[in-house]
């Protein structure tokens, strides 16, 4: 099977093709997203890879939480493709996908990702055999809220996502608590756990997808000024 994954919740622009196992993959910064940056970052992939767009059967999407902007410029574009080739779009949280990537057996995960106005979406798991489960519902927090959960948590933790852009040198040398990777999401993460999705057969119609922002964005606008023809075909 021949899948595309994309995340374009954060500052990074990530696409990878995968079979059986990673084909090709793109990472490049695109801090306020880019329609024709992300188109690009495909059409590279698809090149170093040597595959046809017609031999795809599924697009992997992060649907955050993230930049507004950067998360509606991505859905767009997954769901031109969708549309164009007749393929499912697997949505997949971005929290989600960071503890999935980063689960062991013993500790609890911290899943952190930046949302702007110094805010940061949180969300706690717990590792089972094979993955994780959400021990807390996904929320907004501040600098100060995360590490006052951090210290008031004795479990031993996990913290992986967007934990560079806080100030943990208080708390970072805790036994109790271990600043790791994955930093940010990327298209491989959003591969790991979009697969699962998909074999479990539990996801909307593309043209149903949508994005898990948590909040209202900064700005409103129409959803037309993010339109463009996706030709995606050889």
């Amino acid at each position: 099977m021949i899948s595309l994954s994309i995340s374009t919740s954060g500052k990074y622009n990530s696409v990878a093709i995968y079979g059986e196992s990673l084909i090709a993959s793109s990472t490049v910064e695109s801090k306020n997203g880019s329609t024709s940056i992300l188109m690009n970052s495909i059409d590279e992939v698809f090149k170093k890879s040597n595959k046809n767009k017609n031999d795809l059967e599924v697009v992997y999407l992060d649907i955050g939480p993230g930049f507004y902007t950067s998360l509606r410029i991505g859905l767009a574009v997954a769901q031109g493709i969708c549309a164009s080739l007749g393929l499912p779009l697997v949505p997949v949280n971005g929290l989600d996908a960071l503890s999935y990537a980063a689960h062991t057996g013993h500790r609890k995960i911290y899943s952190i990702i930046d949302i702007k106005r110094e805010e940061f979406a949180f969300c706690t798991y717990k590792p089972v055999p094979g993955g994780v489960v959400k021990s807390s519902e996904p929320e907004i927090l501040n600098q100060e809220d995360i590490k006052q959960k951090l210290s008031e948590d004795n479990e031993k933790k996990l913290v992986v996502g967007n934990w560079q852009g806080l100030e943990l040198a208080s708390i970072k040398d805790s036994s109790f608590v271990k600043l790791a990777s994955p930093e940010f999401v990327t298209a491989d993460y959003i591969q790991n756990l979009g697969k699962e999705i998909f074999r479990s057969g539990e996801f909307p119609n593309f043209n149903e997808v949508q994005i898990a922002y948590m909040r209202e964005p900064d700005v409103l606008f129409s959803s037309n000024n993010l339109k463009q023809e996706v030709n995606f075909y050889d």
